[in-house]
């Protein structure tokens, strides 16, 4: 053999090792061939609408939640979402709060003509940083809610656009530095829907508790509700999520299953103690994480799968007591986060080349076929 021919055989081996390693890669983590044009959708063929509901003509927007769900509608070739979760903070003055309504009731009007409901999740976070539940509890903040919710009235935002409201979310995360009691959480619930109902007395209210992979016990998390003014609630909520050790060398094993990270038992006494019948399960299933040491994680696909099949079991059981339930899929890649995981299913755009997208997909029908409510949290620039 000449060596020119030596050479372009040496050069085809190794691109055709490189692509086969990369295709492996590839499936592991749900991504896609960044070269690979839309017209290569053959992945697309192996996933199924997400409902029959064909998905309606939007007006055209710049909302960032709202932008990703019309992304989201394409990848199901359907409409399927009934609720859509975004975030905001709190104000600490009179302007603050004047100007975060006018902004938020210009999303809550934009969210009504697509005919969406919004789950507004208020973190206890402000200009000043974060808020104690303490002080809140007290009544410190009190001025500045009634301003902010009276412009949303004045704003012309109805009882229906209010959607859902959930303040201080997930109280039990460290996150919420030296807020550990309680008896505060259920304080400050009380003082913020006390004023909101004020306003807005249509407006449905809800609270988001963590199950705390393997670290909260019934009663600890049941601690949060005892000072609940049940009036004040209309459902209760529950985040969960899977959990992989973020370090190298940590001997605990992951946590795969919902009957772990987001049991129905524990929704059910949550939604019990509070008396609602109605209940939100906040979750998802990541695709890759960044560990301590700067390695990469990736879940494979079959691993996510089994996961959502954990999930659609809880939400069963649930229904099976009569619970009317919403699940909320956590769908953001936060790599760049210092949560470094990516929970996405598709790289922006790109759904028709993700593997992972069929897993999306199948379980948005599998909620739909199981009259589950949908909503998502994602969002696009």
């Amino acid at each position: 053999m000449r060596s020119r021919d030596i050479v372009i055989f040496t050069a085809i081996f190794v691109f055709l090792t490189g692509f086969t390693a990369k295709v492996v890669s590839l499936q592991l983590t749900g991504s896609s061939f960044p070269y690979l044009t839309a017209n290569h959708a053959g992945l697309s063929l192996h996933r199924q609408r997400c409902t029959n509901t064909p998905i309606p003509v939007r007006p055209s927007t710049n909302d960032p939640q709202l932008k990703a769900l019309a992304e989201y509608e394409q990848a199901c070739r359907s409409a399927f979402a009934s609720d859509l979760m975004l975030f905001t903070d709190m104000p600490v003055t009179t302007t603050e709060a004047l100007q975060a309504a006018d902004t938020m009731s210009a999303r809550l009007k934009e969210f009504s003509a697509w005919h969406v409901t919004p789950i507004v999740v208020v973190e206890p976070d402000s200009s000043i940083g974060l808020l104690s539940f303490h002080t809140y509890a007290s009544g410190a903040y009190d001025t500045w809610n009634a301003d902010y919710f009276s412009r949303l009235k004045a704003d012309g935002v109805t009882g229906s656009e209010m959607g859902i409201w959930i303040p201080f979310p997930e109280p039990q995360q460290p996150t919420w530095r030296g807020n550990s009691n309680p008896d505060d959480f259920a304080k400050s619930v009380n003082r913020y829907f006390g004023i909101e109902k004020q306003y807005f007395p249509q407006a449905k209210t809800a609270i988001l508790l963590d199950s705390q992979v393997n670290r909260e016990s019934l009663s600890q998390v049941l601690a949060y509700t005892r000072l609940i003014k049940n009036s004040l609630v209309d459902i209760a909520g529950l985040q969960g999520f899977p959990w992989y050790p973020s370090d190298v060398g940590d001997p605990r094993a992951p946590i795969t299953s919902a009957s772990v990270f987001a049991p129905a038992s524990m929704l059910e006494q949550i939604a019990r103690s509070i008396g609602t019948k109605t209940v939100l399960i906040n979750t998802g299933t990541f695709r890759q994480k960044i560990l301590s040491d700067g390695s990469e994680l990736a879940v494979p696909n079959a691993q996510r799968e089994a996961t959502i099949t954990s999930i659609m079991k809880q939400v069963q059981m649930l229904q099976k007591d009569h619970y009317s339930v919403t699940v909320n899929i956590f769908a953001q890649n936060k790599l760049a986060d210092s949560e470094a995981t990516n929970w996405s299913y598709w790289q922006q755009g790109d759904y028709d080349l993700s593997p992972a997208t069929a897993i999306f997909t199948n379980f948005v029908n599998r909620l739909h076929s199981d009259h589950v409510a949908i909503s998502i949290f994602d969002s696009r620039k």
